[in-house]
């Protein structure tokens, strides 16, 4: 008997390039890559390599992932990946803009400390 995707044990497929993009804790990166068959009497033996074809590169700890993306899939994954990093972007300026603000607070009830500090040794 013969399985299918792991139909008949349970195992799921693995996720689409689509999912990774938009889900993968790491932002992963859309890159063409090129390669050669090695066949003697093909083009891509001359300088010519076969591609571009896509994939879709993350690391997990010390391993390098990669995924194929399909023609079809492309945009969709280019899509997810820029959104997320504009999501990023955005929380990084949300980031640095607290701990700015937090800065010149701190700034602001050390200075009224000392002036606090300066009443009570008039008095």
């Amino acid at each position: 008997m013969q399985e299918h995707n792991g139909f008949l044990t349970g195992r799921r497929s693995p996720p689409s390039a689509t999912e990774v993009a938009e889900t993968c804790h790491k932002i992963p990166v859309l890159l063409p890559t090129f390669t050669r068959c090695g066949k003697p009497v093909c083009r891509c033996n001359v300088g010519y390599p076969h591609g571009p074809y896509w994939v879709l590169r993350w690391r997990e700890g010390a391993v390098n992932r990669r995924r194929y993306v399909r023609p079809a899939d492309v945009a969709a994954v280019r899509t997810a990946v820029e959104r997320r990093r504009q999501e990023r972007a955005l929380d990084r300026r949300a980031l640095s803009d607290g701990l700015a603000l937090w800065r010149r607070l701190e700034a602001l009830r050390r200075r009224l400390d000392a002036e606090l500090a300066d009443l009570r040794e008039t008095r």
